[in-house]
C-alpha cells in the first residue's frame, strides 16, 4: 500500500500494483503475457523450421553446376563447372552428378545453374577418333561443332633440287569438338587418321571451315 499527502493534507492511499491501477488490470497483464509467450512460440519454430528444412528436401546429393557463363555450343568441363551437393527434392529432373568428358551445351547455361541432360547435347562423331592440331594454324577461328577440310603442305624438290610446296587434303568434313588456346581437336575417320597424323609431324597443316554449326 502506498500513501501520499494531499495539499489540504489528505492522507491519499492506492492500493494494489501499477496493473490494478490500469483500466483492464489483471486481465490485461495476462493478455500480454499470453501473447508474449505466442510470438516466442512462433519465434522459436521458424528457427527449427528452418534447421529441418534441409532434411526435409531430401539427402544432398552431388551436381555440376556452372561457374561461369556457358553459350550453347561450349565445351561443358572441369573449366567452367564444379560439384556442389544440394539437397535432392530441390533440384530439376535429369540433374548430371559427373561429367564424362566431351559434353557440349545445347542451351545456354548461367553461373549457378545445374547440368541437366536436357542442357548437354554431345557431338555425334561415331567412328571417328579425335585428333589434336596446333591451334595457331586454323584460320579462321573455329568453334565446336564447325566441320573443316584438313590441308597439308609439304616442301617437295624438284628435279633441279629446288623447294616447292605441294598442297594436300588429307581430310574432309573433320569435326571440331574442342577448342583450346594451344589446340584444335578434331574428329577424322579411320581412313583420314594416318593422313592427318603425318601432316601434323612432316607439313605446315591449315584447317578450312566448310560449314559453321
Amino acid at each position: 500500500m502506498e500513501s501520499l499527502v494531499s495539499d489540504s493534507g489528505r492522507s491519499l492511499t492506492w492500493k494494489g500494483s501499477v496493473w490494478a491501477r490500469i483500466p483492464g488490470g489483471r486481465h490485461s497483464y495476462w493478455m500480454v503475457v499470453a501473447a508474449a509467450a505466442a510470438i516466442t512460440g512462433l519465434i522459436v519454430a521458424a528457427v527449427v523450421g528452418l534447421a529441418d528444412s534441409g532434411s526435409s528436401l531430401g539427402k544432398r546429393t552431388s551436381v555440376v553446376v556452372a561457374t561461369q557463363a556457358i553459350a550453347a555450343g561450349e565445351r561443358v568441363d572441369e573449366t567452367n563447372t564444379e560439384v556442389r551437393q544440394y539437397p535432392a527434392l530441390s533440384l530439376p529432373d535429369g540433374s548430371v552428378a559427373a561429367l564424362g568428358g566431351g559434353e557440349v551445351a545445347s542451351a545456354g547455361l548461367y553461373v549457378g545453374d545445374v547440368v541437366t541432360t536436357a542442357r548437354l547435347g554431345g557431338l555425334q562423331i561415331g567412328d571417328r577418333t579425335e585428333v589434336a592440331i596446333p591451334a595457331h594454324t586454323a584460320l579462321p577461328s573455329l568453334t565446336t561443332g564447325d566441320l573443316v577440310d584438313v590441308l597439308v603442305t609439304l616442301a617437295v624438290s624438284d628435279e633441279l633440287g629446288s623447294q616447292n610446296g605441294a598442297t594436300l587434303i588429307v581430310a574432309t568434313a573433320a569435326i571440331v569438338t574442342h577448342t583450346a588456346v594451344d589446340a584444335i581437336t578434331i574428329a577424322v575417320t579411320d581412313q583420314e587418321l594416318l593422313p592427318v597424323v603425318s601432316a601434323v609431324i612432316q607439313g605446315t597443316i591449315t584447317l578450312a571451315l566448310v560449314e559453321r554449326r
